[in-house]
């Protein structure tokens, strides 16, 4: 049952490290407005920040006053759930070039605009088992950041 201790060992940050490094889509849920605005994105997990290509006016609106999201990768099964904040923008060299290499893509600032940098708060991930996830959670785990200044 959700919220119930996983049958199995607890997952190590190590695979959520390696899911959120390695996903090709991002779902990031901007609130505020009349509803939730979830939209699939592009982006990279560096240093423990998420920094993701948000090319939806909407989205990018709402950002600038509701700084709380919450961004998911695309599994119903092996999952990980980033609850965090809009803690600025990046441009910087080192986070434009893993964008590139990860999606063999020239992004640039000009073209893009920066991209939106995205602290979590904290972090929830299970892997379960069977068809649709049916047989239960077999690991799970729960981490919380603290703020960066």
């Amino acid at each position: 049952m959700y919220g119930q201790p996983a049958p199995g060992s607890p997952l190590d940050w190590s695979w959520v490290d390696e899911q959120l490094t390695a996903a090709a889509t991002f779902w990031v849920a901007a609130h505020g407005g009349d509803h939730p605005h979830p939209r699939p994105v592009w982006g990279v997990w560096c240093d423990e920040v998420l920094h993701l290509s948000i090319g939806s006016v909407v989205v990018s609106k709402l950002l600038d006053h509701h700084r709380n999201v919450t961004v998911h990768l695309d599994s119903g099964v092996d999952v990980v759930i980033v609850e965090g904040a809009v803690v600025g923008f990046s441009g910087e060299a080192g986070v434009i070039s893993a964008y590139n290499d990860k999606y063999t893509w020239d992004y640039t600032i000009a073209e893009y605009g920066l991209l939106t940098s995205i602290f979590p708060r904290k972090v929830l991930a299970w892997r379960s088992a069977g068809w649709a996830g049916r047989d239960g959670f077999q690991q799970a785990g729960r981490w919380r950041f603290s703020a960066r200044s």
